[in-house]
């Protein structure tokens, strides 16, 4: 989808119909849809106006905000919402807290059977063997899986072989959930979703209408768990099964200023 006056409008005509419902949950990637890719992924931050327009909707009545991400959740927590205003979804739907719903939420408490973690030692030994054949790449651990990035590799004409060969090796540990993203591939011992965190989301807000916006091909899955009433909006290039597209991050960031706005007057 192209950015044309049409789309555009098109936007804007769903943001409008969103804006007005009795509950809206907003529904958010960090990575690529709130904050630009970095080198580091420790150094990623919200854009500025994407976290003033976020502010504003927490501000809001009937309104909750979530981050779905496979970031882990002591990253959300601590950096993406240190003061817990907000509902979070780490590992790609593997860890959920609800505690920005009051006192009846509960942070589900993630534990790995002795094999899952037998298995996920396995895998975070093939990252390590992988990290150490090509200069650069880096190793990412999270409670239930590990990830091998290649962005900051030295050579980037390397970076798709090295990505096959991650797959290829993570292929052969019967059990483990792969996915490849955008310089990543990914590896958990569980097998939830993003889709099965926006889903429980939904769920406990009672959300009359669900705005999703993401990035990878890993958001598919939450695109997928909405509605005809909600509103999925992809960041960037590739395949999706969203009715609507922004370029990048920033164009996002606006977006949810726009969103923020009609929200404030269709409550006022």
């Amino acid at each position: 989808m192209t950015d044309t006056p049409d789309t555009r409008a098109a936007l804007e005509e769903a943001l409008g119909r969103a804006a007005g419902a009795g509950t809206l949950l907003v529904a958010l990637d960090f990575d690529g849809t709130l904050a630009p890719f970095t080198d580091d992924p420790g150094d990623s931050r919200a854009l500025p106006e994407a976290q003033a327009a976020l502010e504003e909707l927490l501000a809001t009545d009937r309104t909750y905000v979530a981050v779905i991400s496979g970031r882990p959740m002591r990253f959300l927590r601590s950096v993406v919402d240190p003061e817990g205003r907000m509902l979070l979804s780490g590992s790609h739907g593997a860890e959920l807290l609800l505690d920005a719903l009051g006192d009846a939420a509960a942070d589900s408490e993630l534990r790995l059977s002795p094999a899952q973690q037998e298995l996920l030692d396995r895998a975070t030994a093939l990252v390590e063997a992988q990290v150490a054949r090509y200069p650069g790449s880096k190793l990412e651990l999270k409670p239930t899986g590990a990830a091998f990035h290649t962005r900051t590799m030295v050579d980037q004409s390397l970076s798709a072989r090295a990505e096959q060969e991650m797959l290829e090796a993570f292929e052969r540990l019967e059990g483990l959930k792969i996915t490849p993203g955008q310089h990543v591939v990914e590896s958990s011992v569980h097998t939830a979703t993003k889709g099965e965190g926006i889903t429980a989301f939904m769920q406990a807000t009672g959300a009359d209408v669900t705005i999703f916006a993401g990035d990878d091909v890993t958001d598919e899955n939450a695109v997928r768990e909405l509605g005809p009433g909600d509103l999925g909006i992809k960041v960037g290039t590739g395949q999706t099964a969203a009715a609507h597209r922004v370029a990048s991050p920033a164009e996002l960031a606006g977006v949810l200023a726009r969103l923020a706005e009609l929200r404030r007057h269709a409550l006022a």
